[in-house]
């Protein structure tokens, strides 16, 4: 039996491994340049400021049995464990798949309902199905920046490159573009390192995740979400308690995001968005504790505004937010969040052989409600199977684990032999 072959060896990619291997019946091999598989970037640091931004409880790979990493960490279901021990758990439960070390260059139909996944050592590999689980794309270039930039030896294009804030000296001055989880992590890297300079997170509205509470607190929501944005908004402003309703919301969210027009969907991602990433995508109590002593104590400064201009001197950088500056910096790190799909080159290949293409939004790629993606002529593409966030068109809630676990179980569910009914 030919295998399923899943793209992509970090969390998404565990997940798909783990949920089509146990749930399917299916062979499963892995392709991913990395030399290890589940952790990704997001859970192979070992910084141990760097803690889970969800509660322990809701991150077990299996829906089946909701509390498994909880009871592998032995801690509460409440706490907010350290992301490189959540790398282990995942690498631990995922086991001995077959790697393939190789990056997939292209993938494409080879007959009888199969296909063919070429791969960066010249070789091909036959699949019965392809899962896409390519993570998010890497940030975008800042336009506001000159095109020597890119080459300069204190700008940072990804933070969460191994080493990659090392040739930052404690005494230098540093900017972070952006002002959400990954200019948080940044920003507890550089502080458990001793930086004594200061630092300077600058984004369009100045916004940083809001903070989890030590205890979650119960959820509650309306049963009848009202439609359209502004009564959810007025749904959410009549709440008590903004965590629980936010809490009960996303179970609901892409209910609610299927019944948005493509202008409210546009108007929601112009005016809304950056607000309810906040809420949603909160910091563990600890870290929210450190990142406010630091302002407090004036080693972190966060300032709203746009960088106009980004340009080299001999000694660094000079930035100008709005028409305030230039400022000098010794370092500036790019921690906008991921860029456009097209800056992964998967994605472009198959775009141009025809089986995907942009979703209206340009967030991700369109695809249908099984997560197949949409080939040029507006027909899904069977047989492939797309996870996590390059579903974001589509799905609104299609980044964290609890969702692409749900997906990945989704998948295997389709997968299997007799069809099995999806548990989660």
């Amino acid at each position: 039996m030919e295998p399923v072959i899943v793209i992509g060896g970090g969390p998404a990619g565990a997940l798909a491994a783990i949920a089509v291997s146990r749930h399917s019946g299916r062979p499963v091999v892995v392709v991913d340049p990395a030399a290890a598989l589940g952790p990704g970037s997001a859970y192979a640091t070992r910084e141990p400021s760097h803690l889970l931004n969800s509660r322990a409880g809701s991150m077990s790979v299996d829906p089946c049995a909701p509390g498994d990493f909880a009871a592998w960490a032995r801690c509460s279901g409440d706490s907010f464990q350290p992301r490189g021990g959540y790398g282990d758990y995942l690498a631990q439960r995922l086991g001995a798949v077959p790697h393939i070390a190789r990056r997939a260059l292209r993938v494409r139909p080879a007959g009888a309902g199969r296909w063919a996944v070429e791969l960066s050592d010249g070789t091909t590999r036959r699949a019965s199905d392809v899962v896409l689980a390519l993570g998010p794309p890497p940030p975008v270039f800042p336009a506001a920046a000159a095109v020597g930039v890119r080459r300069a030896p204190g700008y940072v294009p990804l933070p969460w490159t191994p080493g990659a804030l090392d040739r930052i000296a404690a005494p230098d001055r540093v900017l972070l573009l952006g002002t959400g989880l990954t200019a948080v992590d940044a920003v507890l890297t550089l502080l458990a390192r001793g930086h004594t300079g200061r630092i300077v997170a600058v984004s369009r509205h100045g916004l940083l995740p809001r903070a989890h509470t030590d205890q979650a607190a119960p959820v509650a929501l309306s049963a009848d979400l009202p439609p359209g944005l502004r009564a959810l908004l007025r749904e959410l402003r009549r709440s008590t308690d903004w965590r629980a309703t936010v809490d009960a919301l996303r179970p609901r969210v892409d209910e609610v995001w299927a019944g948005l027009t493509d202008e409210e969907r546009r108007r929601f991602l112009r005016h809304l968005a950056r607000w309810w990433e906040v809420h949603r995508h909160r910091c563990a109590p600890p870290v929210a504790a450190t990142i406010a002593a630091a302002r407090s104590s004036g080693a972190l400064v966060v300032a709203a505004g746009r960088v106009t201009d980004i340009r080299t001197v001999p000694r660094g950088f000079e930035v100008t937010v709005g028409d305030s500056g230039p400022w000098p910096f010794d370092a500036v790190v790019n921690c906008t969040g991921p860029g456009h799909p097209a800056g992964l080159s998967l994605v472009r290949t198959l775009v141009a052989d025809g089986l995907a293409r942009a979703d209206p939004l340009g967030l991700g790629i369109d695809v249908d409600a099984a997560g197949h993606p949409t080939g040029r002529d507006g027909s899904p593409v069977e047989g492939l199977h797309v996870l996590g966030s390059l579903r974001r068109g589509r799905w609104w809630e299609t980044t964290a684990i609890p969702e692409i676990r749900t997906q990945a179980y989704a998948v295997a569910a389709r997968l299997a032999d007799p069809p099995a009914t999806h548990a989660a």
